[in-house]
């Protein structure tokens, strides 16, 4: 029967090896792979099941964010980019858990998330450190839906651009008609909604006038 690890052996083992792999720090006590690039902070973030017992079963999931050090401290008002990373293949919880119990599971797990990871967050690191403004133009361009992108972050260091000003409409078009009447009511003095009292992008466009062709009534 195949040796099980237990939970910190498992992670130990995948999280060294992905650090080695990207060459990006790992801090245990936050148990996240780190990268910085002047003011942005490239982050993978690794969690742990509740339903993991060492020697039975040990599952992780990850996700990227990307955050902005001149933002302050707060990752409600910081974080400019981020995603998860799923499993290609489901494991015993589903979902976004990858099963690194035993030493085949956890080769196979590494492997996924390295090419993910390098695919994803340490591409967009690399050109970040190439160019910084070309940085932000492919994450503006190219990669604005996939990662949850910022619009603020963007027009800060871009400037207003008419690019995006359209991008501010395209958003606001692929509302539905009940965001619609959310956006009115926002717009009228109402503050009931999630959107509408935290850092999003809808709120951006609206408190900013980047968008055009809202019916008074």
């Amino acid at each position: 029967m195949e040796y099980i690890f237990s939970v910190e052996e498992a992670t130990q083992k995948l999280f060294t090896r992905l650090s080695e792999t990207t060459g990006w720090k790992y801090l245990k006590s936050q148990q996240c792979l780190k990268k910085t690039v002047r003011d942005l902070v490239f982050q993978i973030n690794f969690f742990t099941s509740k339903w993991n017992i060492s020697y039975e079963r040990v599952e992780v999931s990850a996700e990227f964010k990307l955050w902005c050090k001149s933002y302050g401290k707060s990752s409600v008002n910081n974080v400019i980019a981020m995603m998860s990373y799923c499993p290609e293949r489901c494991t015993s919880n589903g979902g976004a858990w990858y099963d690194i119990s035993t030493e085949e599971k956890l080769l196979a797990a590494f492997d996924e998330l390295d090419r993910k990871i390098q695919q994803t967050a340490g591409s967009l690191c690399a050109q970040f450190e190439q160019d910084y403004l070309r940085g932000v133009e492919s994450l503006f361009r190219e990669h604005f839906d996939e990662y949850r992108v910022y619009l603020d972050f963007i027009a800060d260091k871009l400037g207003m651009s008419p690019a995006i000003r359209e991008k501010a409409q395209e958003i606001y078009d692929s509302l539905s008609d009940d965001m619609r009447q959310q956006v009115l009511a926002y717009q009228n003095g109402a503050r009931n909604s999630f959107w509408m009292i935290n850092r999003s992008n809808l709120k951006y466009i609206v408190d900013n006038d980047l968008i055009s062709l809202i019916p008074s009534n």
